[in-house]
């Protein structure tokens, strides 16, 4: 049994008029200010217009027959979401940090990235819940979201992908109207006895690459100082074995001793000779296996091929990590220095001289020598590849000289790679460079008797050889997991400037995605396959993180003007932003999906931003969207007609039948009792009244947006008559009802007469046609105005008609229901309560039946064939209905329903009645007049048992009815 009251049920308020949505419009224009759009509540509809699942993905169900999908409650997601939810709960801020200060975030210096590392400073991490704490900090929010270390990697990693890009846009996107020519003329004409400061800054201002890779290569240190461990810490085991406790100066001190003492126990007085069997005999190692040096100076182990003691070794080493590292981050010579000078060791510092550098000091840059710069080069690759007993010794050696192999084996990651591979190139260049000034000059016949590495030959075309080097590290074993890492592969293509078409690959590969498991409704699949076979190579459309940089990132480059090909080309690479936007909507950032769909080309914006937005249930929330699409320009008619036309063309309706015509029953079976005749089925808009099929439910929140906008007022009436064309042909009565609540014709009417006839009106002052305004009547304007008012009642009869009849239904399902309860119970004052209840909901009912008495359907301006089929499956059958609903309404309350249903019959009976005809055309005459044969029945029963009685209503006897006529007298 259907209940009684339903929260959208058609019934009126006390005062008689149907309020289906207060306040739909006119309160709805008070906005927040900008300034608190950050703390706006997100949608209290539900989170996602489809499931999870359906991220990407559309309905493949589209069989001849029309698929259900029932609509679920938003607390019915909670369940599927939740694991989005945490991901939006993390990355919600950074989102909108992102989106509201992108632009500052390009300024960001390394300042700023030092004063990112001191706030994660202030996490406390507890790895054996693998979660951190926040300590002294003012900010709360989230505090209850576990941070791990994971989460700082990911972050760091970010951070440093945001300060490359920095750094390399500044580089290749120069101010306009800047020319290289007047940078170079602040320069003297170089020549021998130029400084090598001088040099150095020609070279760069006047080699546009080898800026880029001294650029890259800064950032490289940078971000091995901000990652990297301090240097102390660094050598602290191998200060450790050298079992020398808190002492980290006067070198060898284990192998000193062991010199003392063969001097102290054989008396040698002059310096032990290696040569000598004696020596070679007694002065060994602690473990006596190796021979020891005799002489302490840093050449000693490789002149005499001999070895220090093991505590030695260790220290040793330690001071060649202490020196590889501060080569790796870049340090200047005054921190080389003073590293040094603690550890007695200053004759490495003099050393490790590297290339000249603006952030050094003046005195440490005018003071080197070109010449011997390139000479002291070719030693140190002597020394890496013929000398030094320790790698890491090699290594630094291999950097100064500018040399690969040497180096490698001490990389431990991708940026160390990376390095070394740049720093060859840079000090190859230079030397190249250097070459070229002292053509004349002795120094290149002197030079030319010693080898060096040639990494500009060694990595071929200079254009390519950073797209080779990103692509070959790929394949080196030791890093390929860390190099297939979203943001080390982000890191790469900007190295690389391939980003046009790293972006382009993955828009194919997310195109390959999202139709992975069906056709995709916002992402469109495409016959090309990504370069990379491994398609998980590429981010996913689950890495949302990832998805949010890489989005951002693009979305800077297409600000400073890259091409990105073509439409077709240009349609791939959006699929990156369009798979953010989803993440957004999943998220329940609804207000920043505006902002990104702006930044997609031609109707996708409308596309994608209708599919994203069609959950967005709170009024006040659709409001605040269509405000946003007005402040960034977006044509706020094109998108609501681009969302119902997209989710009709999503979800076709593929019937070629019409499944009412025959199946629509409102009537019991069988000929009913022989005193009331026929009943009306109990709950026929099903056993779940209030149940709509989720397809249904996205198309009538489509409709809703159209209340928003001005003007499209035949645009709003046409899509509603489609709804309702659609609702009715598959029986889909709480659709249509929820139809008729959510937009009905009168709201429709007063929110959009004010921008067409500059006043809010209903379609009762539309179709007065007497109240007019004096002076229009007086400048001729009362005329074209009346003319208007006339065009769009006519645009929107076919709406009003279909909604009559969903009012109709749910009037007589709502009596029957009533006339149901009130068999529950036989006391008087049950009765009496009910019978009140009834007669109140009787005058809807009488109201809406009305239009469908005549002419129904049949004189709109749409030529719709289907309005026929839908005039035979419905009007028969609720015609019927009615008249069986007014016989009962007679028989418990008063006879003057029975009055009326007599005078239904002879609205029927009629000349040129359509009704006759249609009765006639569906093979329905015969019930009819069985159903007024009952009903008159019923009137002479009443009326002969009331002797005397007649009507009181002066209304019903102006129509001429009088119930005396029915009584029978024996």
């Amino acid at each position: 049994m259907a209940p009684m009251t339903r929260n959208n049920a058609l019934i009126p308020h006390a005062d008689g008029v149907s309020r289906a949505q207060e306040n739909f419009r006119e309160a709805s224009w008070h906005f927040l200010g900008p300034d608190r759009r950050g703390d706006r509540d997100t949608s209290e509809g539900p989170a996602s217009s489809y499931d999870e699942g359906d991220i990407i993905l559309g309905f493949d169900g589209e069989d001849e027959e029309y698929e259900k999908q029932a609509y679920e409650a938003p607390e019915d997601h909670e369940d599927i979401l939740h694991p989005l939810r945490e991901a939006a709960n993390r990355v919600g801020r950074e989102v909108e940090r992102f989106a509201e200060q992108h632009a500052s975030a390009r300024g960001r210096g390394r300042k700023d990235d030092l004063r990112w590392r001191n706030k994660m400073e202030g996490f406390k991490i507890t790895h054996d819940e693998d979660e951190m704490d926040l300590e002294d900090s003012d900010e709360q929010e989230g505090a209850d979201l576990p941070t791990t270390v994971e989460d700082l990697e990911r972050w760091e990693q970010e951070a440093q992908t945001w300060d490359l890009l920095r750094r390399l846009v500044k580089l290749r996107y120069p101010p306009p109207g800047e020319d290289k020519s007047k940078l170079l003329s602040r320069h003297p004409p170089l020549n021998q006895y130029s400084t090598e400061r001088d040099i150095w800054e020609t070279f760069l201002e006047s080699d546009g690459l080898a800026l880029e890779r001294k650029t890259v290569l800064q950032w490289l240190n940078d971000t091995a100082e901000e990652s990297g461990e301090e240097i102390d810490v660094l050598v602290k085991d191998l200060q450790q074995n050298a079992e020398r406790g808190d002492m980290i100066a006067h070198g060898w001190l284990h192998t000193k001793t062991a010199i003392k003492k063969q001097k102290r126990l054989h008396t040698w007085p002059q310096i032990l000779d290696p040569s000598s069997p004696e020596v070679q005999r007694v002065h060994l190692n602690s473990s006596n296996t190796e021979p020891l040096v005799t002489q302490l100076d840093p050449d000693s182990t490789t002149r005499q091929g001999r070895k220090l003691e093991a505590q030695d070794e260790y220290f040793e080493r330690a001071i060649w990590l202490g020196c590889y590292e501060m080569l790796r981050r870049g340090r200047n010579p005054a921190e080389f220095r003073d590293w040094c000078v603690d550890r007695t060791e200053v004759w490495r510092a003099v050393s490790m001289s590297g290339l000249p550098d603006e952030r050094f000091g003046d005195d440490e840059n005018k003071a080197g020598n070109p010449a011997s710069s390139a000479l002291w080069r070719r030693m140190c690759f002597a020394l890496a590849r013929r000398g030094g007993g320790d790698d890491y010794e090699r290594a630094v050696y291999g950097i100064l000289s500018g040399d690969i192999s040497t180096v490698e084996p001490v990389c431990r990651s991708w940026g160390d790679y990376v390095f070394v591979h740049y720093n060859a190139l840079l000090r190859t260049q230079f030397d190249n460079f250097l070459q070229k000034i002292y053509l004349e000059h002795a120094l290149v016949a002197t030079i030319s008797n010693f080898g060096v590495f040639d990494a500009v030959q060694f990595h071929g075309d200079p254009k390519s050889a950073g797209q080779r080097l990103v692509e070959g590290l790929k394949t080196n074993s030791k890093i390929a997991k860390e190099a297939s890492q979203p943001m080390k592969m982000l890191q790469g293509v900007l190295i690389a400037d391939q980003f046009d078409n790293f972006i382009y690959q993955q828009g194919l590969a997310l195109s390959k995605f999202a139709n992975a498991e069906g056709v995709s409704n916002l992402i469109p699949a495409t016959r090309q396959q990504p370069e990379n076979e491994e398609i998980n190579k590429y981010i996913t459309l689950d890495d949302h993180d990832s998805l949010r940089v890489l989005t951002h990132v693009l979305l800077v480059f297409v600000s400073l003007g890259l091409d990105l090909g073509g439409v077709p080309r240009q349609s791939v690479v959006e699929n990156v932003i369009v798979s953010y936007i989803s993440f957004l909507r999943l998220a329940g950032k609804e207000e920043l999906i505006p902002l990104y769909c702006s930044q997609l080309s031609g109707a996708r914006r409308y596309a994608t931003l209708s599919r994203n937005l069609i959950d967005v249930t709170d009024h006040g929330q659709r409001v605040t969207q269509i405000k946003l699409m007005r402040e960034l320009g977006l044509d706020v008619q094109e998108f609501v007609k681009f969302q119902s036309r997209y989710l009709l063309a999503d979800y076709p309706d593929n019937s070629k039948e019409y499944p009412a015509i025959g199946n629509f029953k409102l009537l019991e079976d069988g000929p009913g009792s022989e005193e009331t005749g026929r009943k009306i089925r109990k709950d026929f808009f099903g056993d779940d009244p209030d149940r709509v099929d989720r397809i249904d439910m996205l198309l009538i929140r489509s409709l809703e947006w159209y209340l928003l906008v001005d003007g499209l007022w035949s645009e709003t009436f046409i899509i509603g008559t489609m709804l309702y064309m659609r609702f009715f042909k598959h029986m889909h009565l709480p659709a249509a009802r929820m139809l008729a609540t959510k937009v009905p014709s009168t709201e429709i009417a007063r929110s959009k007469t004010r921008s067409i006839l500059g006043e809010s009106l209903d379609f009762h002052n539309l179709e007065n046609e007497d109240d007019e305004d004096l002076t229009e009547v007086l400048d001729g304007a009362a005329e074209q105005r009346r003319l208007l008012k006339r065009h769009l009642v006519a645009q929107a009869k076919s709406f009003r008609e279909l909604e009559t009849l969903i009012e109709s239904l749910d009037a007589i399902e709502t009596v029957t229901s009533m006339g149901n309860l009130m068999l529950e119970d036989t006391s008087i004052q049950w009765q009496k309560a009910w019978r009140q209840q009834l007669a109140r909901a009787l005058q809807p009912t009488k109201a809406s039946m009305q239009p469908l008495l005549k002419g129904w359907l049949l004189t709109s301006q749409e030529d719709e064939p289907e309005f026929q089929l839908l005039r035979e499956a419905y009007l028969p059958e609720t015609l019927l209905a009615y008249v069986i609903t007014l016989q009962y309404a007679g028989a418990t309350l008063t006879r003057d329903f029975l009055m009326e249903c007599m005078d239904i019959s002879s609205v029927v009976a009629a000349e040129g009645s359509d009704l006759l005809d249609l009765f006639v055309k569906t093979g329905r005459m015969q019930e009819l007049v069985e159903a007024f044969a009952n009903a008159s029945k019923e009137l002479l029963i009443l009326t002969s048992a009331r002797p005397g009685g007649s009507s009181r209503s002066k209304k019903l006897r102006a129509k001429g009815w009088t119930p005396e006529l029915w009584s029978v007298k024996n």
